[in-house]
């Protein structure tokens, strides 16, 4: 038998030893020794074994000082493993079940992360985006000055962008299928929803060009007064946005739109 063979048979019986002996733990009445364990796990970030024995020692400790600290750790270890549901299942017993803990105000804010990991990107549904930013605004409203209240503010920011850029590309299939009416309803609505929108130049813009071409294609006689409307979606454009990246075709669209106008008038 060469050296290598045995090297692997000796770790494959070393890793069927851990794991009868932990099984062996597991099954033990010895719930002291359980939780110990669990530290010692939870200390070597070994979580899927800390969570195991946490969990089957919750009976024993309830109504424990140890209490909390075992369901903070269960849900950590669940958070560090990625298992975001289960992680806000247990943030949230926690909530309930220990408000006047110390680890409240961490247990409030994870369930704002828990959620946030799980957010889509803004073409998919937004319901873990809308939890994310509830439960980001709930730890502000209790911990205005909280340890995480400036990192609950960027992250509400970040998933407000995103339901800003679901709104912009929701309103701009209006634009795209030349529905161009309701494509300057829905642009002014998210204008209206998300003022601080990264998207906001854009969405300014394509309600200049929407009006634009939704006047360029009326009947003659609502022209005028149409054209005269798009030229305060000019202003409203340039006012903000001075600098425009989209001023070439924004003041091609205004010298047209004087044109027209002074034309009607004439």
């Amino acid at each position: 038998m060469n050296g290598a063979l045995v090297l692997l048979l000796l770790a494959a019986g070393g890793m069927m030893t851990s794991c009868n002996t932990f099984e062996k733990l597991l099954k033990s009445s010895d719930f002291a020794l359980k939780y110990r364990e669990a530290g010692r796990y939870y200390d070597m970030a070994k979580y899927d074994k800390a969570v195991l024995l946490y969990e089957n020692v919750i009976p024993f400790y309830r109504s424990t000082q140890r209490e909390d600290t075992i369901n903070i750790r269960i849900a950590r270890s669940y958070y560090y493993q990625h298992d975001y549901e289960m992680a806000q299942y247990y943030y949230e017993h926690f909530s309930r079940s220990f408000p006047r803990s110390g680890f409240i105000e961490e247990a409030e804010f994870m369930q704002g992360m828990c959620s946030y990991n799980v957010s889509r990107k803004a073409s998919l549904d937004q319901a873990e985006t809308l939890g994310a930013i509830q439960a980001f605004n709930l730890y502000l409203y209790k911990y205005p000055h909280g340890e995480k209240a400036a990192e609950c503010r960027e992250k509400i920011a970040e998933l407000q962008d995103k339901l800003s850029e679901k709104a912009y590309q929701g309103a701009k299939i209006y634009y795209t299928t030349e529905h161009y009416k309701a494509a300057v309803v829905a642009l002014k609505n998210c204008v209206k929803a998300y003022p601080e929108s990264k998207y906001r130049e854009d969405m300014l813009f394509l309600i200049l060009k929407s009006s634009y071409l939704h006047a360029e294609n009326s009947v003659a006689d609502k022209q005028r007064e149409r054209f005269q409307l798009t030229i305060d979606e000019y202003y409203n454009l340039i006012s903000e946005f001075p600098n425009t990246k989209y001023k070439n075709e924004a003041e091609k669209m205004y010298k047209n739109l004087l044109r027209h106008t002074k034309g009607a008038a004439s």
